[in-house]
């Protein structure tokens, strides 16, 4: 080691030095400790905030300091000395701000507690939020915060767009079986995913059973949505004798008594409807308008959809064209379960819709639509299917697409004309229909399956109404031929992929051409479940929940299978494994789920906005949304400041970190500190945040450098990296994570 010149001039508890030559760093004996402080965390949302970078420059020599610094701040690559009051901000001392949140293009604004700053300005949280849809247009929600916040635009949008990488879905959990009644392992409905227990991350509600005909009982189970495990005991009423559920029949979930906790309904075994409150007790079974006479009308392989219908300030419960109350008691439409089905061996799948511009909703089949007392507002004559609604021409008023023998018809809503038809591709009846743009063309879609293909189909109004087959692909389902399938953009990358199971494969297509981008065995005996698209455990990421029962498996019964091919039951939950999908919702609560049918608590709307009218609507059916904001990304930046309040013993290292970005990060996020220029220096130690950091927003994290048997003045070195964080976000910008000081020791005894 080379002898170097050196000068402390002591400045209270902080100094800074200045040596005559580049001094060579001995490597040893640095000790660090990590400890939590700084800035208190107000609960804020996103925002592109305006702090600018980290220091940036190695540390430097600095100059003599001729008099105290009481602040016990040193700043920058220099040293310099703050003044009591000021903080290191950008590698300048600047008047501190104590709510830690700043904001404005040069930093200099200090917003007040609770704030957020979002396009250089503060910005107070609005209402509170589960997603995008709870907030107004032109705003997003927040996820870290939980509340709306106006979406940034243009250059103040700190903004990640995940690469276009290979599909790549890796099974995150899966539930085969379970020690409460152990027989009932096959899964053959569409789940439901609805927050029970209002911890934050959804549940998973299955209808299980032995064989999965109509003849065997089913139970209703709930599964965490995070790891699978089941959340109801044995002793719970759902699998009491008297409260089986129809082993094909789809529930629904919302809250129908208005106390902020969701029910489940589902067809029961041997008739009419059976409700469970969200801890898995009985709340009611099905009655006639007396309240006392028990409603068993068949409801076999029937789908189950809820709304508010009238305005009267309670739900609604329909299956087929059976209307009850929230109480269970039949309204109307008795002797009409069978309303809506596409085949006399499996049930009815019918939607609520307000079809006649009236204001209430009513109930819509493929042959009728009735009031919610049951009027007849049309009946046209043909055969019954399954139905899904759209404004498919754009002009305002609503189209009622229908599936029904093999045929695509699309109908006058309001009037139940026919306005043009076009048989499927390939054989068999076909499946619930799916609307949604496939190909990024601005236009809705109409996709379904048949037993032996899976079809996207054109709409045209003029010169005159007409369908056309854009792609179909060859499936084999031969079981029931009329399963649904559902549609997300994945990667935000304006290419919609189509997600659909039938006896054999869960495959994921392109929505442009029908490419296969994915396939895995999945066997199943079908009836109408399709896949769910949702954000099932509540990590703001995208998956893919699907079910399947050990029918058709083994070698001969799929094309491709082989003997390795073996029974497949239960529910498989699927999640992207470079974890690059978008965020979507956190709730897919029905069969006939249009996005504007639920919030995100599972409370219904009220009334029900249209579904197929912008701004609210998304015209779109068996589709989830992004939503907005769903690029918005965190900036993580740092400052670095050192005081000497713990010389002679060493060096505090302060790191000050800092969201600049447009989204919230996770408590967690790592800095790590070394004696040096840059990484490759002494590692010292490291901390880690211990909030949630808002846009604008700053924690302190300091760790202890131990001067002993190192030779001043020293530089130091720092780093942070979100990807530790709870949700391992990505950033806007990456290259701006790091910060410097120099010229500094403790001072010299004299």
């Amino acid at each position: 080691m080379r002898k170097i010149g050196w000068l402390c001039i002591p400045v209270g508890l902080v100094v800074a030095c200045s040596g005559s030559e580049d001094s060579a760093q001995d490597n040893g004996g640095v000790g660090g400790t990590t400890t939590d402080g700084g800035v208190e965390a107000a609960q804020g949302g996103t925002g592109a905030g305006a702090v600018t970078g980290g220091m940036g420059g190695a540390g430097g020599t600095g100059g003599f300091l001729e008099e105290e610094c009481p602040s016990n701040v040193l700043c920058g690559t220099n040293g310099v000395c703050c003044e009591v009051g000021q903080e290191c901000v950008d590698g300048a001392c600047m008047p501190a701000c104590d709510s830690g949140i700043r904001c404005g293009v040069d930093a200099t604004t200090c917003c007040t507690a609770g704030d957020v700053c979002l396009s250089d300005e503060c910005v107070t949280p609005g209402v509170s939020c589960k997603d995008s849809y709870d907030c107004d247009e032109g705003e997003f929600c927040e996820p870290t915060l939980g509340r709306c916040l106006p979406q940034p635009s243009g250059e103040d949008l700190c903004e990640y767009r995940p690469p276009t990488l290979p599909f790549n879905p890796v099974v995150k959990w899966s539930w085969t079986g379970s020690t409460i009644q152990p027989s009932a392992n096959q899964v053959i409905n569409m789940p439901v995913v609805v927050d029970l227990d209002q911890d934050n991350v959804p549940d998973v509600v299955i209808v299980t059973s032995e064989t999965y005909e109509s003849n065997n009982p089913g139970y209703l189970r709930a599964l965490d949505g995070k790891t699978g495990v089941e959340k109801w005991d044995a002793s719970a009423d759902v699998y009491a004798a008297g409260n089986e559920v129809n082993p094909r029949g789809t529930p629904a979930a919302a809250d129908l008594d208005g106390d902020g906790v969701v029910e489940i309904v589902a067809p029961k075994m041997g008739g009419g409807a059976i409700a469970f409150r969200a801890d898995g007790s009985l709340y009611w079974r099905s009655t006639l308008a007396d309240g006392q006479t028990p409603y068993t009308e068949a409801m076999n392989s029937v789908t189950t959809a809820i709304a508010h219908m009238d305005g009267d300030g309670s739900p609604e419960i329909v299956m087929g064209g059976v209307v009850l109350d929230a109480q269970g008691r039949v309204r109307s439409g008795q002797g009409r379960g069978r309303a809506g089905a596409n085949d006399a061996n499996y049930g009815a799948v019918s939607i609520i819709a307000d079809v006649d511009g009236d204001g209430n909703q009513d109930v819509v089949t493929g042959a009728a639509a009735w009031s919610v007392t049951g009027d007849v507002i049309w009946e046209n004559g043909m055969s019954d299917g399954y139905p899904a609604i759209s404004d498919l021409d754009e002009d305002g008023k609503p189209e009622l697409i229908v599936i029904s023998q093999g045929q695509v018809r699309v109908h006058d809503a309001a009037t139940g004309k026919m306005l043009a038809t076009v048989k499927m591709p390939g054989n068999g009846r076909g499946g619930p229909p799916t609307v949604a743009d496939f190909d990024g063309d601005g236009r809705m879609e109409i996709a379904s399956a048949n037993g032996t293909a899976y079809a996207v189909f054109e709409y045209e109004s003029q010169p005159s109404p007409s369908l056309s087959v854009k792609w179909s692909k060859e499936t084999q389902d031969l079981s029931s031929n009329v399963t649904g399938s559902t549609v997300f953009d994945f990667e935000g990358d304006g290419a919609a992929e189509v997600v659909y199971g039938d006896e054999c494969y869960m495959r994921v297509y392109s929505g442009k051409n029908g490419d296969v981008l994915f396939e895995t065995a999945s066997s199943s005996a079908t009836i109408h479940e399709y896949p769910v698209i949702v954000d099932v455990d509540g990590d703001n990421r995208t998956e893919i929940v699907v079910v399947s029962n050990d029918r058709n498996h083994g070698p001969g019964t799929c094309p491709g299978y082989g003997m390795s091919e073996k029974a497949r039951r239960g529910v498989f939950v699927y999640g992207d494994a470079n974890d690059k999908w978008v965020r979507t919702r956190r709730i897919w609560n029905q069969h006939a789920y249009h996005i504007t049918n639920i919030l995100a608590d599972g409370v219904l709307p009220k009334p029900e906005p249209a579904s197929w009218k912008p701004p609210v609507g998304f015209n779109n059916y068996r589709v989830s949304t992004q939503g907005a904001g769903v690029f918005n990304a965190p900036d993580l930046r740092v400052d670095l400041e050192v005081s000497s309040a713990s010389c002679p013993l060493g060096l505090e290292l302060r790191a000050r970190v800092k969201n600049a970005g447009s989204l919230g990060v996770p408590a967690g996020v790592q800095a790590k500190f070394f004696l040096g220029a840059d990484a490759s220096g002494v590692f010292v130690g490291e901390g880690y945040t211990t909030k949630s950091l808002l846009p604008g927003q700053s924690e302190v994290v300091s760790v202890l450098f131990e001067a002993a048997n190192h030779v001043p003045p020293f530089q130091f070195y720092v780093v942070v990296d979100g990807s530790t964080a709870a949700a391992g976000m990505m950033e806007c910008v990456e290259d701006n994570n790091d910060a410097h000081a120099g010229g500094v020791a403790c001072p010299s005894v004299k």
